[in-house]
Parts: C-alpha cells; structure tokens; sequence
C-alpha cells in the first residue's frame, strides 16, 4: 500500500455533502474513502476509453478495405532493388 501523502480539497454545496455523507454510508465508507474511490473509478473509466477510437460500422468498413489496396510505394521498391550491403552467413 503506497503512502498517502497528497491533499486534495473541493468546495461544493451543502446539499450534495449530505448527499455524499449519505451515500457513504449505505456503503459503509468514509467521505473521503467514498469520494476517493469514486473519482478513481471514474478517472480509470474515462482513461480506458480515451485510448479507443470509436466510429461508424461503415467508416470501419471503408478502413479495413483501404488496408487491402496495395501502395505502389516506389522508394521502398528502390531501396529492395539495390544491392544488400550486408550478407548473412
């Protein structure tokens, strides 16, 4: 378990500290471990999604078929062409 050493404090309406309070302790957590654990999940949530790329079935589609058309690329061709300046033995 990693030391906790960081403070981090927030402001927010009377209302919506009862209503953290009150959620709390339906599941039996402090306020702090409560809004700790909250912001974690969300925070690990919206990271996961931020490293997909969401669209279309029809843009996927049209991805995947450009994956088949062959490039010409005529320097790689080049480069292939000319003799190897290092042999395996």
């Amino acid at each position: 378990m990693s030391i906790k050493s960081d403070r981090f404090e927030f402001r927010l309406a009377e209302e919506r500290r009862s209503q953290i309070q009150a959620a709390a302790g339906v599941v039996g957590e402090t306020e702090a471990e409560f809004v700790r654990n909250a912001a974690i999940q969300r925070a690990d949530r919206i990271l996961a999604l931020s490293s997909r790329t969401f669209m279309p079935a029809e843009q996927f589609d049209a991805m995947i078929a450009s994956l088949d058309i062959p490039d010409e690329a005529p320097a790689l061709a080049a480069a292939a062409a000319k003799p190897r300046r290092f042999t395996r033995k």
